[in-house]
């Protein structure tokens, strides 16, 4: 699978089980209500514990482009990284709103002091944009860290799709 490496980032593609990869944070997408029903946070939300929505319905509503960090409960992570891409449960998501979030955790990263972390494609599922632009614009902002320290995103694919987008994105080769 592809690896891309520069001084501040490695960013690499993992078929782990979201819950198995031991990262210092696991992206979890949401929306500015903190509401985990749809796909990824409802199955993050299922992994970590159903607690974990209730912290973060405690701090709502969250701005596109704004982070939370919580526990990772049950997880090999040891925290999440909630960034909304969209304003509801299941509203429309814009590539503008998954550059944001991308550059929200970036964020989260050098505050908190992480050094690796996992995110899942994000922004391409019902409402969403096409899988190979969510890809392509979560790379792209990953792609151009620069933290004091270096950092390892694995970008975690659930299927063989995923790997393929990613892939692509990676290799540049998505119009």
């Amino acid at each position: 699978m592809a690896t891309d490496i520069n001084e501040s980032v490695e960013i690499q593609i993992s078929t782990l089980p979201w819950e198995q990869i031991a990262v210092d944070a696991f992206v979890c997408p949401t929306n500015s209500e903190g509401v985990m029903s749809h796909f990824p946070a409802n199955k993050i939300r299922d992994l970590a514990g159903r607690e974990i929505e209730v912290m973060v319905k405690e701090h709502t509503p969250l701005a596109i482009g704004a982070a939370f960090v919580t526990p990772a409960g049950r997880m090999k992570a040891k925290y999440l990284i909630h960034v909304p891409n969209t304003d509801r449960p299941g509203g429309r998501v814009q590539v503008e709103d998954v550059l944001r979030a991308t550059a929200a955790v970036l964020v989260a990263c050098k505050v908190k002091g992480f050094t690796s972390v996992a995110v899942p494609l994000m922004g391409a599922f019902e409402l969403g944009i096409p899988a190979e632009e969510a890809a392509r614009a979560i790379h792209s902002e990953l792609k151009v860290y620069r933290g004091e320290r270096p950092l390892r995103a694995f970008l975690m694919a659930k299927d063989a799709d995923d790997v393929e987008v990613f892939e692509l994105a990676m290799e540049g080769n998505i119009p």
